[in-house]
């Protein structure tokens, strides 16, 4: 794979990747570059697909970066499963969320252009043992990737067996790791595979998360770190449009950009099966300029209405009737009426013949 999202946190035997407060951070958890080199995430984007029972999460992330070994590190409510995502995901959406035409009839032609249409708007194995504290859930290869689940409730603990295995953890990066080990959330570690060489630069491949969930969220808190801004678009699939019940940052409204139906005959067959059958796409698409204002997740739940919102951009037609363009009508009407009622002057005004009678 040309472009793979190398990833490591938590896996023993890496021991030149240092866990800071990353100005590299990413919505969804820490993005960690290897040293001597730098990493930031230009954009993140992600599915967010929920059944009442069951989230899966597809991510992917546009980076800058002249590192060839990263880590990162995803919360999530509950052990999760992992496995490469589909490519064609994120341009089916794409093509899914086009703006539609808000048509604005004109009735004369335009003379001398053309108005048919406008702008849019490293290392080592993942079996390393932990402490007491720490607990290694699984520990899988899938392709590539080398892929293991940690829990812990204990911050330090974690902290401490991230230490003992090559990584620096601040106290500030365990303090926001505290907020999810307090809730029994999990952490969720995967990188390539040893020797595995990848481009870190650019668009990575997406990579897809599944867990039981009571709620929809998508994890935000760690991205407090950065010192970029950040910029998050989640696409949620669901039974029914999905409202936000939390955004990232408490008191800030996060809109909706997209909202309809999404049946599976009619979009592109990544997004047909990751949809599994006819669901309700709701889009947001937040920049918060100001990271370290991030304090809460995303959290979703159904919205009073299923109300259909698209993008839109102008589009000019000609005004017709029965495939006929209307000012032609109206000038071929002007015209009968025009002959008529020359016909009815000049009946009017023909001279008459008088008759004399003589006695």
């Amino acid at each position: 794979m040309a472009k793979t999202l190398t990833l490591a946190l938590a896996a023993g035997g890496l021991q030149a990747v240092w866990v800071a407060d990353p100005a590299w951070a990413c919505g969804c958890g820490a993005m960690i570059p290897g040293s001597g080199g730098t990493m930031s995430v230009a954009r993140e984007q992600a599915v967010v697909r929920f059944d009442g029972t069951t989230e899966d999460v597809v991510m992917r992330f546009s980076t800058r970066s002249d590192v060839t070994d990263a880590a990162w590190v995803m919360p999530v409510p509950a052990q999760a499963t992992v496995k490469l995502a589909d490519q064609d995901v994120f341009a089916d959406l794409n093509g899914a969320e086009a703006p539609v035409p808000a048509v604005h009839h004109y009735f004369w032609p335009h003379l001398g252009g053309d108005s048919s249409g406008g702008e849019a708007v490293g290392g080592g194995a993942l079996t390393a043992a932990p402490p007491p504290a720490v607990q290694v859930l699984s520990d899988q290869r899938i392709g590539e990737f080398e892929v293991a689940n940690l829990a812990s409730a204990d911050p330090a603990a974690l902290g401490g067996w991230l230490n003992q295995h090559g990584f620096t953890l601040k106290d500030s990066t365990a303090t926001r790791l505290a907020a999810y080990t307090s809730q029994g959330w999990k952490f969720v570690a995967v990188r390539l595979a040893t020797g595995s060489t990848a481009d870190l630069n650019g668009v990575l491949d997406p990579i897809s998360l599944t867990f039981p969930a009571k709620t929809a969220v998508y994890p935000m808190r760690l991205s407090a770190g950065a010192t970029t801004p950040q910029d998050v678009e989640v696409s949620v699939l669901a039974p029914h449009r999905m409202d936000v019940t939390s955004s990232p940052i408490a008191g800030q409204q996060t809109p909706s950009t997209f909202g309809d139906w999404i049946d599976p005959s009619a979009v592109r067959p990544a997004l047909a099966s990751l949809a599994a059958g006819r669901m309700f796409l709701t889009v947001y698409d937040g920049y918060f300029s100001e990271p370290s204002l991030i304090t809460q997740d995303y959290a979703f739940a159904p919205a009073a209405s299923d109300w259909v919102q698209h993008s839109t951009y102008d589009q000019e037609e000609l005004l017709k009737f029965l495939g006929i363009p209307v000012y032609l009508i109206v000038l071929a009407a002007i015209a009968v009426a025009l002959a008529f009622f020359a016909r009815w002057v000049w009946r009017n005004r023909a001279p008459r013949n008088v008759s004399v009678r003589t006695q």
